[in-house]
């Protein structure tokens, strides 16, 4: 059963790999336009910054922290984006909104990542690394996929708008299971993801803060 949902998988991946290969271009474009934006920061922008990212280490730092809470939020987040993917692929307008949105979510990466860096310097560097990126890698990878399979399903909305069907295979009722199979596949992953950041994140934040 492993090694034919690998099987799978890899197939999956090797016949939409340029589609992977473009969403991961608009991320990463994403994640180098939010870095440079810092630097477009005015002075009192940046001390307005500086000041909301020292609150939030003190907040983090104390106890008034609710691990259940920020476990919430983070799953909250990671739902709301997954329903978003998923409505997505049953709409005519999905296509450039995945393109669209994967940028957002690496300009939003980088900036924070550009934010903590000026804030903290060389220990921005490390915060950046190991509280940051994990998290990137984790679930990024499966963000796109869900961006894939949801491309995949908007392409065939519009191969069947221009012209109808001759193969069972080829209609939208016979699509649109898969397509949510896949969604709730690549949808645990996120979760599972999301679930340890939530947990080792803000406890290696602690702990790099006293470096």
């Amino acid at each position: 059963m492993i090694c034919k949902t690998a099987n799978v998988v890899k197939e999956h991946i090797r016949d939409n790999k340029y589609t992977y290969l473009s969403l991961f271009i608009f991320y990463i474009i994403g994640i180098v336009a939010g870095a440079l934006s810092v630097n477009e920061l005015d002075y009192r922008q940046k001390t307005e910054m500086t000041t909301f990212f020292n609150d939030f280490l003190k907040l983090l730092n104390s106890d008034n922290v609710n691990g259940i809470s920020l476990l919430k939020m983070s799953m909250l987040d990671s739902i709301r984006i997954i329903i978003f993917f998923w409505l997505l692929g049953v709409t005519v307008i999905g296509l450039p909104v995945y393109y669209l949105t994967l940028g957002m979510k690496g300009f939003s990466t980088g900036f924070s990542s550009g934010i903590v860096m000026a804030v903290l310097g060389g220990k921005g560097m490390l915060v950046s690394v190991f509280c940051f990126l994990p998290k990137e890698i984790l679930t990024i990878p499966f963000i796109i996929a869900l961006g894939v399979n949801g491309i995949r399903l908007t392409k065939g909305i519009f191969k069947n708008w221009i012209k109808k069907p001759v193969k069972k295979e080829d209609t939208l009722k016979f699509k649109f299971l898969p397509y949510c199979f896949v969604t709730v596949f690549f949808s645990l992953f996120i979760l599972v993801m999301t679930i340890m950041d939530a947990f080792v994140a803000p406890f290696t934040l602690r702990l790099l803060t006293f470096v």
